[in-house]
């Protein structure tokens, strides 16, 4: 247990006296000892030659500097053959040698480096009464010890910008420990064979699809498991099913029937949003609501203090508002109303204009300049770009092969992306809304290819939630004999680096946690705005690991 007290060792120092002035608070304190052993021979001397004084910063006090007074003796040494004939006492436990800090305040510093870096570190310790420049503290972590290298048996890889879409590096990852081994300055083959070629002791490596780690692991651990990554293999299979379904956008669109909407179905996603949506019009009266109780709680708040004789300025400082405001709700005898309700959107100008429109429509004039002199005439008084407008919605509609007018009067159900239906694929039917799966029933009605990929991408997601590995075989061979091209080519993808890819549906190990310290990394990247480059940064992200 880590115990407080003024001197840094009370043990060997004594305290002789303690003085206040302008430049903060000075403890002057001496040894305790009779004797000092010598550092170089080690042999201890009781023969006083003289004296000498240390000043030392030490831990600050209610944001007072601290300033460490030591009176240390010089003895001589009279051990024959020592070079050494006269030595200062040592005092490990209080400052090393030559320091200029204490080692408690030494150890806070660099604890302080570490978590914040240069700026955001000397801000913090001038707040505590200590003045360090950014430069002093980078210096700290450049020249602090490395930190003890584990012996790891499991490790996650992967790579992380240093520079996006530029220059990348390597992070290594100890999946027992749950933390960081190493960064690398690149992302090439050569350094991670080295690295794995100097622990030999790895016998698993759980990575992503990259080709890169790969060929390392199979050059320099030949002996170890290679794991695919769960989440890759669904991010690839996924990109594979947008693609597929880019050229059945016809399919897509047919099977976007129209269907009647409940009260019950208010808010519920439709077949273009995997997850359930929150509408604008609920977004607004959400924030609505809250801007208004922090209303009302501002307004008691400014009645309270006024009643208790409180001035304006004291109000508004409390409070956190503007003097204005302060007036302004004291002389309200109840709290401010909520705004208003937003307005729906008005009807636009040419709706009275439509039913005629849309009759000359279909006795054939499609001319909208036409069109907008006869309505003029009828009493219209805006511009032609609305009745162009509305026209162009008529071709629309006799393009895509529905009744001229179907967009005016009833919205058409819109047309879901190739990404978005992908997604639909990958999810648990028990997850869908009864409004997607009646999509997904009518897109794998009306398209063979579209059922037959929908089954089996069905078939290998089962395989990674329930890591059936020993299942992914069989589904290769059914890909492979009567599946569309585009699974073919994935599953040929597979086939490429089938061992890893079983362990991945089968071992526990992920690279999840790999990619949970590169955002930690990005993190401590970003303190340090671009500075002091990739030493000090591998010493930071290693020191919070460790």
């Amino acid at each position: 247990m880590r115990t407080m007290s003024l001197l840094p060792d009370a043990e060997t120092l004594h305290l002789e006296a303690l003085v206040a002035d302008e430049r903060g608070i000075t403890i002057v304190a001496t040894t305790t000892g009779d004797s000092a052993a010598c550092p170089d021979c080690g042999r201890p001397s009781t023969h006083v030659h003289s004296r000498r004084r240390r000043h030392v910063a030490d831990l600050p006090w209610q944001g007072l500097a601290v300033r460490l007074d030591l009176q240390l003796r010089r003895f001589y040494c009279g051990a024959p053959g020592c070079a050494r004939r006269t030595f200062t006492e040592r005092v490990p436990a209080v400052v090393a040698p030559y320091a200029r800090r204490t080692v408690r305040l030494a150890a806070v510093v660099e604890a302080i480096a570490f978590a914040l870096g240069g700026e955001g570190g000397a801000r913090l310790l001038a707040a505590l009464g200590l003045q360090v420049s950014p430069d002093a503290l980078l210096n700290t972590i450049r020249t602090a010890g490395p930190p003890e290298a584990p012996t790891p048996r499991v490790i996650g890889i992967d790579d992380w910008a240093w520079r996006r879409g530029h220059h990348f590096g390597t992070i290594i990852v100890d999946l027992e420990r749950h933390a960081v081994l190493d960064l690398l300055a690149d992302r090439a083959i050569a350094s991670v064979v080295t690295w794995l070629q100097a622990h030999p002791q790895v016998t698993t490596i759980a990575r992503d699809r990259s080709g890169v780690y790969a060929e390392a692991a199979r050059t320099a651990a030949p002996q170890a498991t290679q794991v695919a990554d769960r989440w890759h293999l669904v991010h690839n299979l996924a990109a594979v099913l947008e693609e597929f379904l880019l050229h059945h956008r016809s399919a897509l669109r047919a099977a976007c029937a129209p269907a009647p909407v409940t009260a019950s179905d208010a808010g519920a996603p439709g077949p273009l949003t995997p997850h359930r949506p929150r509408h604008g019009q609920q977004r607004a009266t959400e924030a609505s609501q809250q801007r208004q109780a922090r209303l009302v709680e501002q307004y008691e708040a400014i009645h309270r203090l006024h009643i208790a004789g409180a001035d304006v300025a004291d109000i508004a400082r409390r409070v956190g508002v503007s003097r204005r405001t302060v007036y302004r709700y004291r002389n309200l005898s109840a709290p401010p109303e909520p705004p208003r309700p937003h307005r729906p959107a008005r009807q636009r100008v040419v709706a009275p204009f439509e039913p005629y429109l849309l009759g000359r429509w279909q006795e054939g004039c499609h001319n909208g300049m036409r069109l907008y002199r006869e309505i003029r005439a009828q009493g219209y008084a805006y511009g032609a770009s609305s009745v162009m407008r509305f026209v162009a919605e008529l071709r629309r509609d006799e393009a895509a092969g529905r009744p001229a007018g179907t967009t005016g009067r009833a919205r058409a159900a819109p047309t879901p992306t190739a990404r978005h239906v992908a997604g639909l694929f990958l999810r648990r039917p028990t997850d869908l809304h009864p409004e997607q799966q009646a999509y997904l029933d009518r897109l794998c009605a009306a398209d063979e290819a579209v059922a037959t990929t929908y089954r089996l991408t069905q078939d290998f997601v089962a395989l990674v939630r329930e890591r059936g590995g020993a299942r992914l075989d069989a589904w290769l061979a059914e890909v492979e004999s009567d599946a569309v091209l585009a699974l073919r080519r994935f599953a040929a993808g597979l086939r490429a680096d089938l061992d890893a890819v079983r362990a991945g549906l089968t071992e526990t190990w992920s690279n999840g946690t790999t990619e949970g310290f590169v955002h930690k990394l990005k993190l401590v990247k970003r303190q340090m705005y671009g500075r002091a480059g990739f030493a000090v940064l591998r010493r930071r992200v290693l020191a919070r690991a460790g």
